[in-house]
């Protein structure tokens, strides 16, 4: 009996804590799932949106920060944005669609109502300080360049995190099923996006990767980092860079497939966001316009070819004989030099 009454005085108590938790307006705390994250590849939408633990690989280069795991080839973002966080309730419901969808056969969509995510706040404690300082550590060229594809440690961590799957990039999103939808993209848009949004990391280990890998001039490509940071110069010297939301949107062509082209964009309400495309040679650094035959040049772009061609181990001489008409450029047209403004 007495074994009897402890149990119901126990479960009482627990029925007590969570009617005093709803009443006070706190939330009771989630226990997360114990994953690997290989787990989450195979199956993404039985975790979706659910909170889970995982300890893996944390690997933090140029746009991109997420955890792998080699075993199952898995590679998972976080903190990538995804249309639908823009999205509120009120808005009505939304489907995954593709982007080439003209919205006019609704019916075929899986409708979902909006509904908000469960909420995940970052605990900012030592163990995420600590974290943080080895995945900031990047080797420096000695020209004082940081290489964000760089990194000084192979990090592994124990995370908790709300795990999302959205099965494309692109949503289409209606008021009710008498209304018109609308569709809204980012990213990829036909791709699936698989993310973590982190709630905490413990256990940190971290082990020093030998930088010389790094430091040892060799011929190679210029690379996506280093092609983004050419035509960031360029803009910077034009004053662009300090416009609202300034950016740069990368894109590739088939028919250029040496150069690594970018769009500078802005935020300009009313007006063109557009500043201009700009083709990176891979093999050269040379920076074309995308538009019509004119190599850029400015001050610190100069600088800045100058201090990469000495990392990818391109000597004058080769450069020479390596440098090319832009991919706007005739075979026999006299390119005229484009300077920022």
């Amino acid at each position: 009996m007495r074994t009897a009454s402890a149990i119901r005085l126990f479960l009482a108590a627990i029925l007590f804590s969570r009617a005093h938790a709803l009443i006070s307006g706190q939330s009771m705390p989630i226990e997360p799932l114990k994953v690997e994250i290989c787990d989450l590849i195979r199956e993404p939408t039985r975790f979706a949106g659910n909170l889970v633990q995982f300890r893996s690989e944390f690997v933090s280069r140029f746009q991109w920060e997420g955890f792998v795991d080699e075993s199952c080839s898995a590679k998972i973002q976080v903190g990538v944005f995804h249309v639908l966080d823009d999205l509120k309730p009120e808005q009505g419901e939304y489907a995954f669609t593709t982007l080439s969808d003209d919205n006019t056969h609704p019916e075929r969509l899986g409708w979902k109502p909006i509904q908000p995510p469960l909420p995940t706040d970052l605990k900012l404690d030592d163990n995420y300080r600590k974290f943080r300082q080895y995945a900031d550590k990047k080797f420096k060229w000695p020209d004082g360049g940081v290489c964000q594809d760089c990194p000084l440690y192979r990090i592994e961590v124990t995370a908790i995190a709300r795990f999302d799957y959205f099965e494309t990039q692109a949503v289409s999103v209606r008021a009710n099923p008498q209304t018109k939808a609308f569709g809204y993209s980012a990213g990829d848009s036909n791709a699936p996006l698989l993310r973590f949004v982190l709630q905490s990391i413990e256990d940190v280990s971290a082990t020093p990767m030998d930088s010389s890998t790094y430091s040892n001039p060799k011929r190679r490509d210029v690379t996506l980092e280093e092609a983004d940071a050419l035509v960031t110069a360029f803009f910077k010297d034009r004053g662009n860079t300090t416009l609202p939301s300034f950016g740069l949107e990368r894109f590739t062509s088939e028919y250029y497939p040496g150069f690594q082209f970018f769009q500078g964009i802005f935020d300009n309400p009313g007006g063109s966001f557009n500043l201009g495309s700009y083709a990176v040679d891979r093999k050269t650094g040379d920076v074309w316009d995308g538009v019509y035959c004119a190599r850029a040049s400015s001050p610190s772009l100069v600088r800045l070819q100058a201090a990469i061609r000495n990392r990818i181990g391109l000597t004058r001489d080769e450069y020479r004989k390596a440098r090319r008409p832009g991919p706007m450029c005739d075979p026999d047209e006299k390119p005229p030099v484009e300077k920022a403004k």
